[in-house]
């Protein structure tokens, strides 16, 4: 098949289930292209064909056996271009961030299927447009994400591992402030642990605690990132899947994670991480200070997320997503209705 892919950018972050997709769908033997703008910037390593163009148009997307665009102002021209059946995937339902809510809202009201990354990514797609969609879900690569020697074996000292994402650059829904509010307090009483970071915008922020900021761009940084820390914390209020838990999983690393929606689907409460309430930071604290204080309950959870984690492969999604291409080539008569 001829995969036709247009987007912005592939920078850091969701953009990953692209990139790993479209890579896996090149083993499978499928021709994919990547069509992204000459200013948008690439930070994954792509083995498909990429075609840069000044801006993304009807005219300017080739065309494919299929067309797959994924954030909404690149739904558009791919919908208008008639050069390929298109099928909408949706990295997280726009209306819930971006300025223009109503337009994104329109771009999932297309005539095309839609793909969602969990169950609650797709009922909330349902709730606000009345469209289902199909869910494919991420995954991690587990011959890069895998246990390392942890750095509190020399040390002494825990660490506490997080990603921080910038306020500036619009990701007001990670829910940092509440990280650094609940480490204010955990120091009160556990003041022995490290806090390391990786900030993907380049911010930092004035903290009530000390914190290292530690550089990882490939994806072999982020296993040592993940790998080398005692803990691994997620603080957003929503997500659409949550990729870094299952990275931070399959590292050997517990897990504290706030209940995003995106991660129901495999976050289970005291078998393979902790699960507080978003905005919660008496509950984010207290859980902190549980695995601080009780190895055998951090241990615990982290050897059964790195069980847990081991078939939830990118090729597994890579197969339902040609799985469903193939169908949508070949329809039943009940086929999406």
């Amino acid at each position: 098949m001829k995969l036709v892919i247009p987007v912005l950018s592939l920078e850091t972050g969701g953009t990953r289930f692209i990139y790993q997709l479209a890579n896996e769908l090149v083993d499978k033997g499928h021709n994919v292209e990547i069509v992204v703008p000459e200013n948008g910037s690439i930070a994954w390593p792509l083995r498909t064909h990429i075609t840069r163009v000044k801006e993304l148009t009807s005219q300017t997307i080739p065309a494919g056996d299929f067309l797959l665009p994924n954030f909404y102002p690149t739904v558009f021209p791919a919908w208008e271009s008639k050069k390929g059946q298109v099928v909408r995937l949706s990295l997280g339902y726009e209306p819930m961030w971006v300025p223009e809510a109503e337009k994104s809202r329109e771009s999932y009201l297309i005539d095309a299927p839609i793909i969602s990354l969990s169950q609650w990514h797709r009922q909330l797609i349902l709730q606000g447009t009345g469209r289902d969609s199909i869910v494919i879900p991420g995954g991690v690569d587990t011959s890069v994400f895998h246990p390392c020697p942890k750095k509190s074996l020399s040390t002494g000292r825990l660490t506490i591992a997080y990603i921080l994402r910038s306020k500036e650059h619009g990701y007001t829904w990670k829910g940092s402030d509440d990280f650094w509010e609940s480490c204010r307090q955990l120091k009160q009483c556990f003041p022995d642990f490290d806090i390391q970071v990786v900030t993907p915008e380049g911010a930092s922020y004035k903290a009530p605690v000390p914190y290292t900021i530690v550089k990882a761009q490939a994806d072999q940084e982020m296993a040592l990132f993940y790998g080398q820390a005692d803990i691994f914390v997620s603080t957003s209020y929503f997500e659409s899947f949550s990729m870094p838990l299952l990275e931070a999983m399959a590292c050997r690393t517990a897990v504290v994670t706030t209940d995003n929606g995106g991660n129901r689907d495999y976050a289970k409460n005291g078998e393979n991480c902790l699960i507080v309430p978003p905005s919660d930071i008496n509950e984010l604290t207290l859980a902190l200070l549980q695995l601080l204080r009780q190895k055998n309950v951090r241990d615990r959870l982290a050897l059964t997320g790195l069980q847990f984690v081991q078939p939830w492969t990118w090729h597994r999604s890579a197969d339902k997503l040609e799985a469903l291409l193939f169908e949508l080539s070949h329809p039943s008569p009940s086929t999406f209705q």
